[in-house]
């Protein structure tokens, strides 16, 4: 009994330490941030196909072209990779998904998307961000397939 007393008071007296420290742990780390770009996209359920080949998409049956279509959280640019792979991006900034002035523009080059509000700049061959931006995560991503027989695209998460 003698062992449980001295037991129990210990742990009581680690206790308040133990809770400080934790406390610490999980606030110490967002002091002093200005970055932003911890606030997540919000989910949009995305499942639809288009045909690329379509003129409501333009030259996206071509490589190295791209469409901005509707859909997602503030819509999706969907960049033609390889003869059958497409690549599809959200077309919301990272940084900070919340601003409403926030939209990807897809410059002349067409390899860059380039946020309105913030001026990050996001490569269309794989969503990263690029240098300089003040963004530091990827785009977030939408899966694809194409279906070569029936030339439809697939998007979905």
């Amino acid at each position: 009994m003698y062992e449980d007393k001295n037991t129990f008071l210990m742990k009581a007296r680690l206790f308040p330490i133990t809770t400080a420290m934790v406390a610490l742990l999980l606030v110490a780390p967002s002091c002093g941030k200005e970055n932003t770009d911890t606030t997540e996209i919000p989910y949009v359920y995305v499942n639809f196909s288009i045909d690329p080949s379509s003129i409501e998409y333009g030259n996206l049956n071509i490589p190295g072209n791209y469409a901005c279509i509707n859909g997602g959280y503030r819509g999706i640019i969907v960049y033609h990779f390889t003869q059958d792979e497409y690549l599809a991006f959200e077309r919301t900034c990272t940084y900070d998904p919340t601003v409403t002035c926030s939209k990807l523009v897809v410059e002349e080059s067409g390899l860059i998307a380039r946020d309105t509000c913030c001026g990050s700049g996001f490569l269309l061959l794989d969503g990263t961000p690029v240098e300089g931006s003040k963004a530091s995560k990827s785009l977030r991503v939408y899966r694809t397939t194409y279906d070569t027989y029936y030339r439809r695209l697939h998007i979905y998460n």
